[in-house]
């Protein structure tokens, strides 16, 4: 999918001093690459649905829940493990330290479905034109938080961003945080051992 398609996608400041969220491992492993307080996956790996194929990309969301549904929670899973995923996650708050210009799709979700899919293929070929437009990611509507917004940043400096806080999605024995609990009961996928 070309950035064409759309026709007029207006920019979008996210300003300095935002605050966004963020599921990931607690400790960078592997191919995984660390960005300041952020842990993302390998260069190359195209497992988002905005991947950029020689950089990487770090996917957020405007509340800590949405985060919850887009990495844990999400439609089709059957059931949620506290010692094989939640313990080995943690919930992260960063704030930005710079403004970034992101290309805002929001406005196109209703009309071009595709935004949402699994088709990963076409949006990542979008996300590859918005690179090359000059924008430093894009905004677009969760796929799996009804009328909440998610944001991916291209090759996220940095210095361009701080840790608020951090916290583990479930201790040691078992015990989830509040947000986890919520995502949980408001989803209705079950934790399981």
């Amino acid at each position: 999918m070309k950035l064409a398609a759309l026709g007029n996608v207006s920019p979008y400041r996210l300003a300095q001093g935002h605050s966004l969220y963020r599921i990931q491992r607690p400790t960078v492993t592997g191919a995984a690459l660390g960005r300041g307080p952020l842990h993302l996956a390998p260069i190359g790996a195209m497992s988002g649905r905005f991947d950029l194929a020689k950089l990487p990309c770090a996917y957020l969301a405007e509340a800590p829940g949405t985060a919850l549904y887009e990495a844990v929670f999400r439609r089709e899973a059957t059931g949620v493990s506290v010692a094989g995923l939640l313990q080995l996650r943690e919930l992260l708050a960063i704030q930005t330290l710079a403004e970034f210009v992101l290309a805002d799709l929001r406005p196109h979700a209703t009309a071009w479905p595709v935004l949402q899919s699994l088709r990963f293929s076409e949006t990542q070929q979008l996300a590859d034109d918005v690179h090359q437009a000059g924008f430093d990611g894009i905004i677009y509507c969760s796929a799996q938080h009804f009328a909440q917004a998610c944001v991916v940043l291209f090759n996220p400096d940095a210095a361009a961003m701080k840790a608020l806080w951090r916290v583990a999605l479930a201790n040691a024995a078992g015990a989830v945080n509040k947000w986890v609990a919520d995502a949980a009961t408001h989803s209705l996928v079950p934790l399981v051992p």
